[in-house]
């Protein structure tokens, strides 16, 4: 018998707040951009649009905080749809799509919508496959339904573990994305930077866990989404006089293309200047934008695509947000708002990475090396771009033209000659987008490691001393990430990249077998997973010594080949090891019905019910 749901009314008044924050954010450009025309240092303008949104979000996150153990695993399971949509959206994207996706765009032109359709294809994947089940099962975290799922202590743990990896690396580079912008605009060195990302991302977290997350990400994303829009419309409707980037940068494609050939830019072919995806460092734009496979092949770019779907559709992260709204229909819904946003992200990128290549090349052609662009100096100030007579004739040609690949979407409003606030306003959006994703993935990793390794060995009935594990394992994990980006380089693409490779490979499988095979069993959840996670990260470290682990197709068709030996092996050692337990095909049935309370909080309530007559008696 399905038991009733509890009666879990959203706030009514959600709507008229975050009017408010958006209505807050775009009244601050609107004063800076007045304090701009009354001669107000560039220096301020960029600390003001960093800090006072900073502040805000921090405001929220404080607003939110929660000793409540389902407000602080599960936002009380009371999320409107459309709230958690823009956090889903906010993880998908991140900083990391924000300015290395749209730079990527810029020098690979077709050959990068790759990843964009990834990201698309994988939240429609994951919204058929696992969320609306995932919802059902109502487990805090991706490791905990494996361990109910299965009834196994084992499973739980070695997902545990094996979330370590990709969770990590996007952790990596998003801090690393949010740092390099604060650090810019500030200004600050990059160290400082990364301690006060991690300092800040920590904090929120640990005030009130997902509910904090949740509304401080809503915010984050609101102010993203302005941020990134004013711009890039302004610009649009300078080059195409329409307020409809997305639709109208096509027109613009003619004059791209002269502006190519007059900068003496010519088909490549694949691997000839990039190993496929363009690195952090200045890089000289060389491949025509309409050239389609140019740096990549057909199975290349199927490989890249597929690998970054089937990541998203695992991704922990996102995965661990099934559980926060009032019923599964409602999960269903946020999942399609999510894909919207993240498909009109994905459309509205190329727009963005179009309109910057027209304004560089059509300034840049064959300009003697006295008369560069005004706009040229700025960005060599903010080590976003740099122009180098290698040849020594007078005049600066496409390959003697470097640009950081993640500074395109700063460089647009500077390559536009646009007041001064628009740039803030789109560094604060990035940062903002980056800040939303960063706090995700901490919050993921580090329940991850107390709820399911330290929680499953040292069970606290106690609620004070589980949430203070929660903390410890959160402020130790921004620490360790603080101290990797000092120590050592990230590449943020590359970072993302491997982290979809891992979670499309090691938890793809099992969680096909667990939602829709009734026949999987412990011996197959552990041996999926073993399998995909070791495979791919048998290639990416051995492998590397032959090349593997140096290409983005490389790194995808690996996780692919992982993925598809790691459903065999969860295959075969359901089948020939010991068969599913009634408990496992009463839970696969019960974890189908879409009605009534989530299996796990059904799970408590008959545990304190039983505890009650215990204690009765």
């Amino acid at each position: 018998m399905v038991g009733p749901s509890r009666q879990r009314t959203p706030n009514p008044h959600l709507g008229a707040y975050y009017g408010i924050v958006a209505s807050a954010f775009v009244s601050l450009a609107i004063l800076l951009a007045l304090a701009e025309q009354l001669g107000w240092s560039d220096g301020s303008i960029a600390r003001l649009m960093m800090l006072l949104p900073l502040a805000f979000y921090l405001v929220i996150a404080g607003a939110s905080r929660t000793l409540d153990i389902e407000d602080f695993f599960a936002s009380g399971r009371r999320v409107p749809p459309v709230y958690n949509a823009l956090v889903l959206a906010a993880i998908t994207v991140g900083g990391t799509g924000f300015f290395a996706y749209t730079g990527a765009i810029f020098f690979l032109g077709f050959d990068a919508l790759a990843i964009g359709l990834g990201w698309t294809c994988g939240l429609l994947l994951a919204s058929v496959l696992f969320v609306p089940y995932l919802r059902r099962a109502g487990a805090y975290t991706l490791p905990a339904f494996l361990g109910q799922r299965f009834q196994s202590r084992e499973a739980r743990i070695a997902a545990g573990a094996m979330l370590i990896a990709p969770t990590a690396l996007l952790l990596a580079a998003e801090m690393k994305i949010a740092a390099a912008v604060f650090a810019i605009f500030m200004p600050l060195p990059f160290w400082l930077a990364v301690l006060l990302i991690a300092l800040f991302v920590a904090a929120a977290g640990i005030l009130g866990g997902m509910r904090s997350l949740t509304w401080s990400g809503s915010a984050e994303f609101i102010a993203g989404a302005i941020g990134l829009a004013v711009p890039l419309i302004v610009v649009s409707v300078l080059l195409t006089h329409l307020p409809a980037p997305q639709f109208t940068y096509g027109e613009m494609f003619g004059s791209l293309q002269g502006a190519e050939t007059a900068a003496g830019m010519s088909p490549v072919g694949p691997g000839e200047i990039f190993p496929v995806l363009p690195e952090t460092t200045p890089l000289q734009a060389g491949k025509p934008f309409l050239q389609s496979f140019g740096t990549i092949t057909r199975a290349g770019f199927f490989a890249i695509f597929l690998c970054i779907a089937l990541g998203t559709a695992a991704l922990p992260t996102l995965l661990s947000r099934s559980g926060v709204t009032c019923s599964v229909a409602d999960q269903r819904r946020s999942t399609a708002w999510a894909l919207a946003l993240v498909a009109l992200f994905a459309i509205t990128a190329p727009s963005l990475a179009a309109f910057a290549k027209i304004l560089m090349f059509r300034d840049m052609a064959l300009v003697p090396t006295e008369g560069l662009p005004a706009w040229l100096s700025v960005l060599s100030q903010l080590q976003l771009a740099q122009a180098r007579d290698v040849n020594g004739d007078g005049v600066i040609a496409a390959g003697e033209l470097f640009v950081m690949r993640d500074g395109v979407a700063l460089a647009l409003p500077i390559l536009a000659e646009l007041p001064y606030v628009l740039t803030a306003l789109m560094a604060a959006a990035g940062l903002a987008i980056a800040l939303a994703a960063t706090g995700s993935h901490l919050f993921t990793l580090g329940t991850g490691l107390a709820e399911d390794i330290y929680g499953v060995i040292d069970v606290r009935p106690i609620e004070l001393p589980r949430l203070m594990v929660v903390w410890a394992a959160i402020a130790a994990c921004a620490l360790v990430a603080a101290v990797f980006l000092l120590v050592a380089e990230v590449d943020a693409l590359r970072s993302a990249l491997t982290a979809f490779a891992f979670a499309g490979a090691t938890f793809f499988p099992i969680l096909l077998l667990a939602i829709w095979w009734p026949r999987c069993t412990a011996w197959g959840a552990l041996a999926s997973l073993g399998t995909g996670f070791g495979i791919l990260f048998l290639c990416l470290t051995v492998g590397g010594f032959f090349g593997i682990a140096e290409t983005a197709t490389g790194i995808c068709a690996a996780s692919l080949i992982a993925g598809v030996l790691a459903l065999g092996a969860g295959v075969a050692a359901s089948l020939y090891g010991p068969a599913a337990t009634p408990s496992d095909a009463a839970y696969f049935d019960a974890m189908r019905r879409p009605d009534g309370e989530t299996l796990f909080d059904q799970a408590q309530a008959r545990a304190t019910a039983a505890e009650q007559r215990a204690n009765e008696e």
